[in-house]
């Protein structure tokens, strides 16, 4: 019973802020998963939940989508995705732990001090940039999503274009992801119920968002969650040491 609240609360979570966000799913999955569930199966439960929360947001924002800027960047993520999940699985992904406990830190200390602060153009270049970064780190973490937010937030002034397109790029890498890791052999019988309970519970957050979003003040929102982020990022450090 306590594994299935420990997989709902925090789905629950991820849905409601990536339903006011836009992002940040992935991040909030796994400060908790990993405490749950070996790293492999937290990676595999992360894109997958994600996949199916970015599918339900796609459908929202279906007409502001422009598919055309999704296509360079996914040609880029696609093949480095596949090199770097090979790597990753060649490796002891527990061990990775204070890795993940570093690079949330770093995260948080990004949104907090330096989100809106870095300027890029949008061209081939940062294509290539944003999209291998992103493959890398959702071929060892599955929370590749703060680089595409840089690169698409270049590339689209408006936000609904801008949030029905990363949701896009979004959908397709995480299903990509899911059906790389399914055949690599990452998808375990002992998971499909968590995962089940977990999608139902990502939704019903991502329901819960958007029905509040006009309600809250989301500055002060996203200050604490990467406050909170940064904390967890080093809980996570110290207990993989």
């Amino acid at each position: 019973m306590l594994l299935y609240i420990l997989t709902v609360c925090p789905a629950f979570l991820a849905g409601m802020i990536q339903g006011v966000t836009g992002f940040g799913a992935g991040i909030l999955l796994m400060l908790f998963y990993p405490f749950c569930f070996s790293m492999v199966q937290s990676t595999f439960m992360c894109q997958f939940l994600c996949a199916v929360l970015c599918v339900s947001i796609v459908w929202r924002y279906r007409h502001f989508v422009c598919v055309r800027l999704c296509v360079l960047p996914l040609l880029f993520y696609f093949p480095v995705y596949f090199i770097f999940l090979r790597v990753a699985m060649g490796l002891n992904m527990d061990g990775l732990k204070p890795v993940l406990g570093i690079f949330l830190m770093i995260l948080a200390v990004y949104f907090i001090v330096g989100e809106g602060k870095i300027q890029m153009t949008a061209g081939v270049k940062s294509a290539f940039l944003c999209a291998a970064l992103a493959g890398i780190i959702d071929a060892f973490f599955g929370i590749g999503g703060p680089t595409m937010v840089i690169y698409f937030m270049a590339v689209l002034e408006d936000k609904k274009k801008y949030l029905g397109t990363i949701q896009l790029f979004f959908m397709m890498t995480n299903l990509y992801g899911t059906i790389m890791r399914s055949f690599s052999g990452q998808l375990n019988p002992g998971i499909l119920l968590p995962l089940a309970v977990g999608a139902a519970a990502l939704l019903v957050g991502a329901w819960a968002g958007s029905r509040i979003v006009d309600r809250i003040d989301i500055a002060k929102m996203k200050t604490f969650v990467y406050g909170f982020i940064g904390v967890a990022g080093l809980i996570t450090l110290v207990t993989g040491l």
